[in-house]
């Protein structure tokens, strides 16, 4: 069995790692999917340790246990990948990986012991949660390592449609008077994950990579104002699709200036490195980004381009710089 290579492909173990984190969300998106949580679960921590594994072999190390004798080869475990992926050069400082872990474990004990939870309707609340952080999570790692961002694989938003309102996850923990007793299986989840929530405050870490939480407001409205309409459409004869949206408040939605983009920025940057990044990747002419009032000359920036920078490896931004200087000399 010389031929086994110890290290396993980084590239195709990513590919199919992407592969199984968008099937997981176009999964969960259909209204109706019998088992659809537990399969997205599934997938979606499939997709996790592929990723790991991904970091493993991109690090140099092995993705295989030592063989022994009279037993097949066995690759590591997620919880072992990720050891071994979160101590590596490759992994972000910026990215804390206790929270990461806890994310990822409580989604595992889930997929572990689905079973117990399918019957839990409201459950479902929570593991939304969870799960959208582990894709959070997941989407600025691989970005990061790779260089790849999975938001490229989906071109739509997806809306909170249904018959019944989101549910907000901290008022299905707390509880409401009249409600229906939650199973043990439940109750004992819940208690890990405050266990684990300690832990990680205790520690001074960070919990947005472990849990979030959305507030989400749906206001029934009866017309729309034709100067407040924007419409798309795909095709002349305006069959295939349209896109309405209200006008915003550029003041709103695009609130900071350079001087006060760059101390909210995760690592210390000059006016040089936002503009060069900026211009190289195009932000400016992005409206999400960035926001130009032409009679007073001024430029303005929104917390996604924020966001966008900060999700930026070290060497995409120094690529960036070298590209905007060699601009200059062109």
């Amino acid at each position: 069995m010389g031929w086994l290579n110890y290290q396993g492909s980084s590239r195709r173990l990513f590919g199919n790692s992407k592969a199984a984190i968008v099937g997981a969300i176009e999964i969960y998106n259909k209204p109706r999917f019998e088992y659809r949580d537990e399969v997205f679960v599934i997938l979606l921590m499939n997709a996790w340790e592929l990723l790991l594994k991904a970091i493993v072999s991109k690090s140099g190390s092995r993705i295989y246990y030592t063989k022994k004798r009279g037993e097949p080869y066995r690759t590591l475990t997620c919880q072992d990948a990720f050891r071994v992926a979160a101590n590596s050069s490759l992994w972000p400082k910026s990215i804390p990986s206790q929270a990461v872990d806890a994310n990822i474990e409580l989604l595992s004990t889930y997929r572990n012991s689905a079973v117990h939870f399918y019957n839990e309707k409201a459950f479902s609340a929570l593991i939304y949660s969870l799960a959208q952080t582990a894709i959070l999570n997941y989407r600025d790692l691989a970005s990061h390592v790779f260089g790849k961002d999975i938001a490229d694989e989906i071109t739509w938003r997806i809306m909170p449609l249904g018959i019944e309102n989101p549910i907000d996850p901290v008022e299905f923990m707390k509880g409401s008077p009249g409600s229906s007793p939650k199973s043990r299986a439940v109750q004992d989840f819940l208690a890990y994950l405050k266990e684990r929530t300690d832990a990680l405050e205790s520690d001074g870490i960070d919990t947005e990579r472990l849990l979030t939480v959305f507030d989400v407001s749906l206001q029934s409205v009866k017309k729309i104002d034709r100067a407040d309409i924007v419409v798309g459409v795909t095709s002349e004869d305006l069959a295939d699709s349209v896109v309405v949206s209200r006008k915003v408040d550029p003041n709103v939605s695009h609130p900071y200036r350079q001087k006060d983009v760059l101390p909210k920025l995760k690592r210390p940057t000059t006016r040089y490195e936002w503009q060069a990044v900026t211009f190289i990747h195009e932000m400016r002419e992005e409206p999400r980004y960035c926001w130009r009032d032409k009679d007073a000359n001024l430029v303005k920036w929104s917390p996604d381009a924020i966001q966008y920078f900060n999700r930026l490896s070290e060497a995409q931004i120094g690529k960036a710089k070298e590209e905007y200087s060699a601009s200059f000399r062109k």
